[in-house]
């Protein structure tokens, strides 16, 4: 998403009867040329388009409409009727008996007043603090400013606040928080504060169109950044919906099978009790914001997945040499997770009119394919009956596999950390064999018309896990009728994840201790834009978190084998020292931008063309250096005055 412009927030000398209108065009003008919001030509019934604030574009197909009283509406492509909608209850009603100001604001992240966490520049006004005057238009801090130290949140964020007469007593303060990031992509996030005391805010209010609300037991099996996997256990309520209103139970198992909706606070220790009522949960506000994750995923294993990375995320990072934390930071994902390269899929008929459909999985692949979401020649396939792993070495595993349904949810039968725990290989990107979908018959997949449907080009198109989208030709039919051999697992077992995960650990020291002239620190760790540059040039750093991430070897003949690059990298001390700094063309030290040991993952400092004094240098080209521990690679930046 493109970054936003720096703004200027100081509204005091402006008129009170103009401050409810005025930020309202300003930062609406805004999200339409800069963040891509756009305001809705229709929206769900009862509200007209003057109402809608903002709106983000989901990954499945869905939008997100952000109202002039807070509330967030779900709605399908080219549809007035909401599949998900929130209200205020106890705030919005009482503005026919009373005057409530209204304030929205859309910013992204990094804009001026809005940085935070790590960023140099998070205490935006230089008092000693950050973030303590929210996006609100209200002078919190009292320091005759407004707005001005904010710490803006995601790629877009929408700021909605409803205030009694201006006097800065709270109603409501509503923060939506969008990224565009794959895994996150299909979330909507949500902070939600009331008034000063705990009745003071009303009742956030959450309507599903689909089945009732459930609560539910989510495990979502996720990855570190070196490719270790991690179960959670998380808790949510969950339903179910179609896009065109229909609850998907007279069939449940179709090719049409809707999606499914999740809402879970994502602070562990919140207080804050929802209280469910079929259709609706309502929250309670109160003083202390509430953080939530609203989102719609195409399937139970992406539901688990989303709701576990929106955790993951509230969480943020934490600094380890002075133990500084930021929530809302995306961590970084596994180098695998983020491959391109896409398994060679084959496709064939079997006994019974069964149809398999196999992918081959080399090592430092991804193999975690969401089962639910394979569509050939975009027609989805359903749910298989079996999944089968036929391991280039070793024993084989069959995998029953059952249609994820809101009667199995009520029941308690849904595994949400999905089929693959039995496979130690797959989990760790280290596995080498193949995997065999077996489709019962259904109408509109292949099983009647295989032969003719192969004859032409065939694609194959899904999700991963983690929910990144993959499309890729068929090859060759490969897939054969395979009988499961003893003594394979067939159901997971948490237990299992807690075995693998102890035998990924590789040591790569000797790769470490190897001839300089060979190794060198990739140059992909270290960018740098916009560049040239006049005023502030951001920088983003990588501590790599594998082999494979972190070094690049000048003569091909000496780099390892794929297997040995999965692994972490063995820093002497747990963790590399890293350093950011400026040098001028003769070589001269002009500043450090960043000093301190860190984890794996990205992080950004900015520069200004000044030194260590503040003084300013001149136009020219300077050198960036990236060090970690006692491996270092180095950039070109040009500054212009």
């Amino acid at each position: 998403m493109p970054s936003v412009p720096n703004l200027n927030l100081n509204r005091l000398e402006m008129p009170p009867r103009y401050r409810a209108a005025f930020p309202s065009l300003l930062y609406l003008v805004m999200a339409l040329l800069v963040l891509g919001g756009t305001v809705a030509a229709a929206g769900p019934a009862g509200r007209v388009e003057e109402q809608i604030v903002f709106r983000f574009d989901l990954q499945t197909g869905l939008s997100a409409q952000v109202d002039l009283d807070g509330g967030l509406t779900f709605l399908p492509s080219g549809s007035r009727s909401p599949l998900l909608q929130t209200e205020l209850v106890g705030v919005t009603d009482s503005r026919r008996r009373r005057s409530l100001d209204t304030f929205h604001a859309a910013v992204g992240e990094g804009v001026r007043g809005g940085h935070r966490g790590f960023s140099s520049q998070a205490d935006d006004d230089g008092d000693g603090r950050i973030d303590e005057d929210p996006l609100d238009g209200i002078d919190n801090d009292q320091d005759g400013k407004i707005d001005e130290d904010f710490g803006a949140i995601s790629d877009a964020m929408v700021a909605v606040h409803l205030s009694n007469g201006g006097s800065g007593n709270r109603d409501a303060h509503m923060e939506y928080y969008h990224w565009g990031h794959p895994s996150l992509g299909s979330t909507v996030f949500l902070s939600a504060g009331g008034g000063q005391d705990a009745s003071g805010g009303g009742t956030y209010r959450i309507l599903t169109s689909g089945s009732e609300w459930q609560e539910t037991g989510i495990n979502p099996l996720l990855h570190a950044v070196i490719g270790q996997p991690e179960m959670e256990n998380l808790v949510a309520f969950v339903s179910r919906v179609n896009p065109d209103g229909r609850i998907p139970e007279e069939d449940p198992c179709s090719a049409d099978t809707g999606l499914w909706l999740g809402v879970m606070i994502l602070e562990e220790e919140s207080s804050t009790r929802v209280l469910l009522d079929t259709d609706r949960l309502d929250l309670p506000l109160g003083r202390d914001p509430v953080p939530l994750a609203v989102c719609a995923a195409e399937s139970w294993l992406q539901l688990n997945r989303i709701l576990g990375e929106a955790r993951r995320l509230y969480e943020g990072l934490t600094d380890p040499v002075d133990n500084r934390q930021a929530r809302w930071i995306v961590p970084p994902a596994c180098s695998a997770c983020r491959s391109s390269v896409v398994p060679g899929f084959g496709l064939v008929g079997a006994a019974e009119g069964r149809l398999i459909l196999s992918a081959e999985i080399t090592a430092g692949q991804c193999g975690l394919l969401d089962p639910d979401l394979f569509r050939v020649d975009g027609r989805l396939l359903g749910s298989p009956r079996e999944i089968r792993w036929l391991p280039a070495e070793g024993k084989g595993a069959a995998i029953s596999w059952s249609c994820p349904t809101t009667e199995l949810l009520r029941e308690g039968s849904l595994v949400g950390a999905g089929p693959f725990l039995p496979v130690a290989g797959l989990l760790d990107h280290q596995a080498r064999g193949r995997l065999e979908f077996v489709f019962d018959p259904r109408e509109n997949i292949l099983a009647d018309d295989l032969d003719s449907a192969l004859a032409a080009p065939v694609e194959v198109a899904g999700r991963y896990l983690d929910g990144r989208l993959f499309r890729t030709s068929l090859r060759a039919p490969a897939a054969e009728e395979w009988e499961a051999p003893a003594n394979v697992a067939t159901s997971p077992a948490p237990e299992a994840v807690e075995d693998a995960a102890r035998g990924f650990a590789e040591d790569r020291a000797r790769l470490l201790n190897s001839d300089r002239n060979h190794l060198g620190l990739s140059p992909n760790l270290l960018l740098g834009w916009p560049n040239p540059f006049n005023e502030v040039i951001s920088i983003r750093f990588t501590v790599p978190g594998t082999m494979r991430e972190a070094f690049v070897w000048k003569d091909n003949e000496e780099q390892p084998t794929a297997i040995e690059l999965e692994g972490e990298v063995p820093w002497p001390g747990g963790q590399p020292g890293v350093s950011v700094k400026i040098y001028s063309i003769q070589g001269q030290e002009l500043v450090t931008l960043h000093s301190a040991t860190l984890g794996a993952g990205d992080y950004t400092v900015q520069w200004n063309g000044a030194d260590a004094f503040g003084r300013k240098m001149a136009s020219g080209t300077y050198f960036c250096k990236l060090q970690m521990d006692d491996w270092s690679v180095t950039r070109r930046f040009v500054f212009i005055r």
